[in-house]
């Protein structure tokens, strides 16, 4: 406010009245209060210090940190993959807070590249130095569930033992194939010369790896040494099948992965059944197993790139020619033989009544299919690759992998022919939509198996 301005609402005889009225025979100013006023004050300043002083004294109730804990992980499960932001500015409303947003931020990594691998094994070591002595959790302590390439665990060199409490680790070998798969395999799981500590943690209970070229016993001997304590296996190749872009991307795809062992690689799923248990014998603790190739003969699907050109020709000729009865092998849903792995005995075929019928959606090549599509989409390959025979040989690999691997409680397969069932998406990984599962039972000596629970 200018002079004239203040000289203009100021009134002096109000200034004068003001002054001469006050009970003071001091002089003083507005802001300043008159000596009564201020013994007044001081004496109000002291009781207020006293009972601030009570407060003080007095003991708060704390929430516990289980409950902050628990409300942060709604914040934290609704927050994208890797996403800092939340979790920083959590972090720094104290040091418990830390220890919190850092634990929940850790328990389930994603990398993509060496670089973000590397990136995060710094974060950690930079976190064990300022860590306090005693406090051992730490960084990648916290993680439970790592997902990444199978390049960026190679590039990165990658130490395992870092990750103490890992139980779920997920690796995708989409950039692999018939030459790298297998060198890219030791180089990951094998331990150096002299591991000072254990290489992976015992920990370490689910392994899943997706988009492989093949499923073969030197894999499964290499998964079997180093993790012992294994006891969910997931292992899939089938996924590799591409049905995203046409027919000759399709058809390329299906030479570039061996989804289909039987009959080129094995004789038959005898054969199959026991060099896989033989490889898994290591693993005395795997209670589910799944392997994501496809129990049908290979030509199944060569046949199915064959006959897509002229559908209806194909179609017409194959239903003539299984109109006639023919004699077809033993089937049922329920399979069951004796335990006793030495003992051959006779495989029992039953049908469970109460078992809901497994359709899966299929029509002829003729119909608006997703271009392209597989043997599971298409009426003809149903028809011709014998469905019921495929789903009897899937159970018939089951029970000879289960009489084998005694602590086994699920076996699973890729199928073209399974009706397609909700998934949880923490399982949905692989070739999930085309997955059968066999449920095994033991009991009185012997085993039975089916596709739903006992």
């Amino acid at each position: 406010m200018e002079s004239s301005d203040f000289e203009d609402d100021f009134d002096e005889d109000d200034f004068e009245s003001l002054v001469h009225s006050s009970p003071s025979a001091y002089t003083h100013t507005f802001t300043s209060p008159a000596p009564e006023q201020r013994e007044s004050q001081h004496k109000d300043i002291r009781v207020l210090a006293a009972d601030q002083n009570k407060i003080t004294h007095m003991k708060t109730s704390q929430l516990p940190i289980e409950v902050v804990d628990y409300i942060a992980s709604f914040l934290f499960d609704s927050c994208l993959s890797g996403c800092f932001f939340h979790v920083h500015s959590f972090s720094l409303v104290c040091s418990q807070f830390r220890h919190v947003a850092l634990r929940h931020y850790f328990s389930s990594i994603r990398v993509a590249s060496a670089k973000q691998l590397a990136a995060y094994t710094n974060f950690h070591f930079s976190l064990v130095s300022r860590n306090a002595p005693g406090d051992h959790s730490v960084g990648l302590d916290y993680v439970k569930t790592l997902i990444a390439p199978s390049h960026a665990l190679e590039a990165a060199s990658w130490n395992p033992s870092l990750y103490r409490n890992l139980k779920h680790l997920m690796i995708s070998f989409s950039s692999d194939g018939r030459q790298s798969q297998t060198t890219r395999l030791k180089r990951i799981f094998s331990p150096p010369t002299i591991p000072l500590v254990p290489w992976f943690p015992p920990q370490l209970t689910s392994l899943t790896m997706t988009k492989l070229w093949r499923i073969d016993v030197p894999l499964l001997k290499t998964v079997a040494s180093a993790f012992p304590s294994v006891k969910i296996l997931h292992l899939s190749c089938s996924e590799q099948l591409d049905v995203s872009c046409c027919w000759t991307c399709f058809e390329e795809s299906s030479t570039a992965v061996v989804h289909s062992p039987i009959p080129n690689y094995f004789n038959d799923i005898t054969k199959l059944t026991d060099n896989f248990a033989d490889s898994l014998e290591p693993l005395t603790q795997l209670t589910d197993l799944h392997l994501g190739i496809f129990l049908s003969d290979e030509e199944m699907v060569e046949k199915h790139i064959e006959h897509y050109d002229t559908p209806l020709e194909f179609d017409h000729t194959h239903r003539i020619a299984f109109s006639s009865k023919a004699a077809s092998p033993p089937t049922g849903n329920i399979l069951s033989q004796l335990e006793t792995e030495t003992t051959t005995g006779h495989i029992s075929y039953s049908v469970d009544q109460d078992d809901k019928k497994e359709e899966s959606h299929s029509g002829t090549c003729t119909e608006d299919l997703p271009f392209p599509h597989g043997p599971e989409l298409c009426r003809t390959c149903k028809l011709f690759g014998s469905a019921s025979k495929v789903r009897t040989r899937e159970l018939e690999a089951s029970l000879a992998l289960a009489r084998k691997i005694k602590t086994l409680r699920t076996i699973s397969w890729s199928s073209f022919f399974t009706s397609q069932v909700f998934e949880p998406d923490d399982n949905k990984a692989g070739d999930w939509l085309r997955r059968t599962t066999a449920y095994i039972l033991r009991a009185n000596g012997r085993v039975r198996v089916r596709r739903r629970p006992w």
